[in-house]
């Protein structure tokens, strides 16, 4: 029988095999996350990143990340009224587990500010940039109706490595996050919008994610983004999920 070590190993050796990822969803959701993931790999899905957004949601990541699960920690918008006390906790959780890899989902929400005040939002988002930034870790971002100043914060801010989850704006926008090196993710929504924003970006600054079980089913359905991606881009699937994962490799040194 394996032990774990041997497990572990044999995991990470398959993800190197399997060339697409689902660069954003919430396994701590699901009743099953193994099961889940299992059958993403059975998909061609070699790398998921999971992502918490409350206190819950971050211990549940925690005891979830492993092989080719990496995971971010953090204090959403949403919840940055009842919880941003618990902003400090993060550093701790960070350093438990080497593929917790990042923080997010943060920012700015909007629609969510008579249940969590915007000051209050951007308080607590400054303060988890700050922290990104000091343990040298990408973020993830979470910006509803709030594009432009979630923008003017993070360039007042000293982060460089900065995915946005669920992109909300337009290709110019697209091209503002590009030229400060920041990826843009795109979600299982079809749109003639995010087909202009594909368009304009270099494939470089895409990648793909399910925000399963939100909006995609699960961490499988990635592969249905990543198609309409490619036939877009004028290249293959495989090439597309390929050059994705390199750069979220790279992105967030996996």
């Amino acid at each position: 029988m394996e032990n774990l070590s041997q497990i572990t190993t044999r995991r990470v050796s398959l993800e190197e095999e399997i060339p697409f990822t689902d660069a954003h969803c919430h396994l701590d959701l699901f009743s099953e996350p193994e099961k889940i993931f299992m059958e993403a790999r059975k998909a061609g899905v070699g790398i998921v990143i999971t992502a918490g957004g409350n206190s819950e949601g971050n211990i549940k990541t925690l005891d979830i990340v492993h092989g080719g699960i990496y995971g971010v920690v953090g204090i959403s918008p949403e919840f940055m009224l009842l919880e941003a006390w618990k902003i400090e906790e993060l550093k701790d959780i960070l350093k438990r587990n080497k593929n917790i890899i990042g923080i997010g989902e943060i920012g700015l929400d909007a629609v969510m500010a008579e249940k969590s005040p915007l000051e209050i939002q951007e308080k607590g988002f400054i303060k988890q940039l700050e922290i990104a930034s000091s343990m040298e870790i990408p973020v993830v971002i979470h910006s509803r109706k709030s594009l432009s100043r979630t923008f003017e914060i993070l360039k007042e801010s000293a982060i460089k490595n900065v995915v946005f989850h669920y992109f909300e704006g337009n290709e110019n926008d697209a091209k503002a996050a590009e030229k400060e090196g920041w990826l843009v993710s795109i979600p299982p929504i079809e749109s003639s919008r995010l087909k202009r924003v594909i368009k304009v970006l270099d494939i470089e600054s895409i990648v793909a994610e399910t925000d399963s079980p939100a909006v995609g089913r699960n961490p499988a359905d990635v592969l249905s983004v990543i198609e309409k991606i490619a036939e877009l881009k004028g290249i293959s699937t495989v090439e597309t999920g390929e050059r994705m994962t390199k750069t979220i490799k790279e992105y967030f040194y996996v």
